[in-house]
């Protein structure tokens, strides 16, 4: 638990430290110096293609946040030695959907005996594995995703969180070349980036509270 928090500081230090490099790099003739004294002076599409940048740098922490919280109480679990009968009922439905995809991959032949396997897994004693199965969790991770992932696993969910949806559109358009780099950042501000993170922030500190509240209160179990 303390581990999940403390990565958690981490990255966003890291983009509050992106940003406050941003707002010095958008200043009139702001410029670059090395060591031996040669000068960069910062572009205006060098500004455009930082601030967009700073898009991927939000949307890793927003997913690596939420997988982060997952894996923490998959952890507790293992840690705890839990078997499927010992966890709530929302925990042993993504167990379940963990081993679809094995299931489906089963030759028709095997289904029945593959089905039958996991059927008696369930009623032993040994230790619940969901093999780094994260239910909810893709590509889109936005703040209604998030409230989904919330609801699979009966964790309390988080309102709000608006200025997340443009976050996962402008990191998809990236990801995919849609528009390129110069292109997203030419609309915005350090300044604006800056108070939609601080929003980000808030949203996201209350999910890593749920998070730890439903470990601290053994929410995961019966």
């Amino acid at each position: 638990m303390q581990a999940f928090s403390t990565e958690y500081d981490q990255r966003k230090s890291e983009i509050s430290s992106y940003i406050e490099m941003l707002k010095v790099l958008e200043n009139d003739g702001a410029k670059i110096s090395d060591i031996d004294g040669n000068d960069l002076v910062i572009t205006v599409v060098q500004q455009k293609v930082c601030k967009a940048s700073c898009y991927l740098l939000i949307y890793n922490l927003v997913e690596a946040t939420v997988m982060n919280g997952i894996t923490s109480i998959y952890n507790k679990i293992k840690d705890e030695n839990l078997s499927f009968v010992q966890v709530m009922d929302k925990l042993r439905r993504v167990w379940w959907h963990a081993r679809a995809e094995s299931i489906s991959a089963t030759g028709k032949n095997e289904v029945i005996e593959t089905i039958y396997d996991y059927y008696c897994e369930t009623l032993t004693s040994s230790q619940l594995d969901f093999k780094n199965f994260i239910s909810g969790v893709s590509g889109n991770m936005s703040a209604e995703g998030i409230r989904s992932v919330c609801h699979r696993y009966g964790i309390q969910v988080v309102p709000n969180g608006n200025e997340l949806e443009d976050v996962k559109r402008y990191r998809n358009w990236l990801a995919h070349g849609n528009k390129s780099f110069s292109e997203i950042g030419q609309d915005t501000t350090a300044t604006e980036l800056e108070t939609s993170v601080e929003k980000i922030f808030v949203f996201l500190d209350i999910f890593v509270i749920n998070i730890n509240t439903y470990l601290t209160e053994e929410k995961y179990k019966v």
